[in-house]
């Protein structure tokens, strides 16, 4: 693949550059933004771009030997929240704009190098101008280790020399001095102040001028310092490059040998997760039991289905046909359509939005179907498309696919943190469809269904093998949530475990013991027909999140007319009321059911079972006692049900609801999926999970 080079002439830009080489791809070109010269400054103040040393970005390319592109700054940060979207005289569209101008002199290329280690700001900005302009995003630094990652940088031979300053501990002597020589210093100050140390935040920047990708070094004859701000401090200085030339190389002096592609296996888990794994492969499964079901039961007219959970709702299984079974589709596009319109549908009747929506579960009968369906499921969301789980399903009746989701009403002030990485790295895999990583807001956090891709390849491992996915799934995972700073083992709520063959249960279990240190949350398995890329393994998880803070009386006391609407306080306070009690519930939750003498209790607002029916609706309801919460405080059931009976999904929930009336006179939201088996032995007939507000 041949790629555009973003470049700023910093360390991070060089490197990630040397990584995509590494990685197979060409660079065909360099481009740069650069301050306007009008405007007279070295340096702009800038949240997207380094300025600093712009004087002398122009050697890059006969250093390289590729053409250089730039383009003057106009715009400015205008748009400075956590999401982008097209805005007028934003510095983000200066970038579009240059990217244009490669574009129509090398229509072939196909992504941008980026060296992006931490910032979400320009994470999200780079990646909103490639999607518009049919890009990939290269960030191969992105979420590395800052000790070991500029280390590395300089034992793989780049050769970049700071030009600014600006931190605590940094003074304008350390100008011009390189990275190697600066490296046992800023660990230094990284344990003394909490530096970066590879400069994320503006603590210092760098100038590459020579590394094993140039045909030709740059020599820094002549230099300026200029001081910003004197401050005792933390100055601020940089240089301005007033004479530099450039110096042929030897074939020996580019040698890329010591430039380092992250392995996935270097995981530490991963060694005891294979062992894991592979001391199970000789369980055996159990015999599925087998259920049979003749009539559909008679619901009384007096159940009622609770909805009224604010801002929290849930919506069951939705199919194309819901409304009518006689409908006809000429194609899976058309099919697919027809369901999310009924979704949408639901979704108004309830006064919500696709952006209200943070867990989303597709089931479909053909996984070939995958990206014909994403065509179209795509075009429902914007630009933050929810967490989801697309796994297989044995679906009745003439559906193609059924979707179920949970959905969360924005409150304004509530904080709701959405993670949509599309980029390629050695952290996680790109999404592969129309879906983000991560939602957390209002006390939950909602992770997409994770396979073992290889994140750098976005391939399955090869050779292929289920301790292989089983571990890179559970890495892919963790490193998900890390992000997230709440710790897997402690904050996980519930985990749905989907593999693609039967035989794989008892393998999936092992894997997921250990990772859990033997100490598992609430685990629903699960085998279905199939999973994206013929994957053999998917974790879906939910975890226990901070709750937001709502606003305390006292500044309700002080907030006028003007400045707050009365709904959003009326809104607030309710959700402040409701957070109490989930408070609550889990203080009585840590008193009367510890997760390790109750597995099958799922931590704080979700429960899970995989016994016989009439017996799993009575545990139910004897654990919503110990936790002191009633039916018409579960938002939702999900049952997915072994189909070797003739039980379908509407049998499954009329069932479950004839149950759950013989202890309350209101039922949840319910949805009941078909799958090949279910329980980590494979030997169950139904596994419910709940979540109780």
């Amino acid at each position: 693949m041949t790629n555009i080079y973003f470049y700023s002439g910093g360390k991070d830009s060089c490197y990630n550059m040397m990584q995509c080489v590494a990685n197979g791809h060409d660079i065909a070109a360099i481009a740069n933004l650069k301050p306007p010269s009008e405007s007279g400054k070295d340096e702009l103040d800038s949240f997207m771009y380094q300025t600093v040393g712009h004087d002398a970005i122009h050697l890059y390319s006969e250093c390289m030997d590729v053409p250089l592109y730039r383009r003057e700054i106009k715009g400015g940060s205008v748009l400075q929240g956590s999401d982008y979207t097209v805005t007028a005289d934003d510095e983000t569209e200066d970038l579009y704009m240059l990217l244009k101008d490669v574009l129509s002199d090398h229509p072939d290329i196909k992504g941008i190098s980026v060296g992006a280690i931490l910032s979400n700001y320009q994470r999200v900005r780079v990646e909103h101008v490639c999607n518009r302009l049919g890009l990939t995003s290269f960030a191969y630094l992105w979420r590395r280790d800052q000790k070991k990652l500029l280390y590395e940088m300089a034992n793989a031979g780049v050769n970049a020399i700071l030009i600014k300053v600006a931190a605590i501990g940094l003074k304008a002597t350390h100008l011009g001095k390189s990275i190697g020589q600066m490296y046992p210093f800023l660990c230094k100050m990284n344990d003394m102040y909490d530096l970066h140390i590879c400069g994320e935040g503006g603590e210092y920047e760098t100038f590459t001028v020579d590394c094993p990708l140039f045909k030709k070094r740059i020599v820094v004859e002549e230099t300026e310092t200029i001081i910003h701000s004197d401050d005792a401090f933390a100055q601020v200085a940089y240089l301005k490059f007033k004479k530099c030339t450039v110096v042929d190389k030897t074939k020996e002096e580019m040698d890329m040998s010591n430039v380092v592609i992250q392995d996935w296996k270097d995981w530490e888990l991963y060694d005891e997760i294979i062992s894991a794994v592979d001391n199970a492969n000789d369980i055996s499964l159990a015999t599925p039991k087998s259920v049979s079901y003749t009539e559909l039961p008679q619901i009384e007219k007096s159940a009622t289905v609770v909805n009224d959970h604010y801002p929290f709702f849930a919506i069951s299984g939705t199919t194309a046909y819901d409304q009518d079974k006689t409908l006809k589709f000429n194609s899976i596009e058309e099919e697919t359509q027809a369901c999310m319109e009924a979704v949408q549908d639901k979704l108004f009747k309830q006064n919500l939005e696709w952006k209200d929506v943070v867990t989303m579960n597709v089931f479909v009968t053909n996984m070939d179907d995958f990206g014909r369906i994403n065509a179209i499921y795509k075009k429902f969301f914007d630009i933050n498309p929810s967490p989801r789980a697309l796994v297989g399903a044995n679906l009745n009746g003439p559906a193609k696919l059924q979707i179920d989701l949970t959905a969360i009403k924005h409150i304004e002030n509530v904080k709701r943190d959405t993670m949509h990485v599309q980029g390629i790295s050695y952290w996680a895999p790109a999404n592969i469809g129309p879906y983000s990583q991560s939602v957390v807001t209002q006390g939950h956090a909602f992770i997409a269904g994770q396979i073992g891709l290889v994140p750098n390849t976005l391939d399955l491992p090869s050779p292929r093998s289920f301790a292989q996915e089983a571990a890179l799934s559970l890495r892919n995972l963790e490193n998900i949530v890390s992000v997230l700073e709440l710790p897997l083992k402690s904050h996980i709520a519930l985990c749905y475990c989907y593999v693609s063959d039967s035989s794989y249960l008892p393998l999936a279990q092992a894997a997921w013991n250990y990772y859990m240190e033997d100490a598992p949350p609430p685990t629903l398995y699960i085998a279905i027909p199939s999973l994206p890329r013929d994957a053999m393994v998917e974790w879906q998880v939910m975890l226990d999140a901070p709750l937001p803070t709502p606003f305390g009386e006292e500044e309700y006391d002080n907030t006028t007319d003007e400045e707050q609407d009365e709904e959003t306080i009326r809104q607030m306070k309710e959700l402040q009321v409701r957070e109490d009690c989930f408070v609550q519930s889990m203080r009585f939750h840590a008193k009367y059911c510890p997760r390790e003498t109750q597995p099958a209790l799922l931590h704080n607002h979700h429960q899970a079972y995989d016994i016989s029916l009439e017996g799993l609706v009575y545990s139910i309801n004897e654990a919503l006692k110990q936790v002191k919460k009633k039916w018409e405080q579960v938002l939702s059931i999900r049952a997915l049900y072994c189909d070797n009976s003739n039980m379908t999904s509407s049998v499954c929930s009329n069932l479950l609801t004839t149950q759950i009336l013989k202890h309350s006179k209101t039922v949840p939201t319910i949805t009941s999926i078909p799958v090949n088996a279910v329980g980590s032995l494979g030997n169950q007939v139904i596994a419910c999970s709940l979540h109780v507000l």
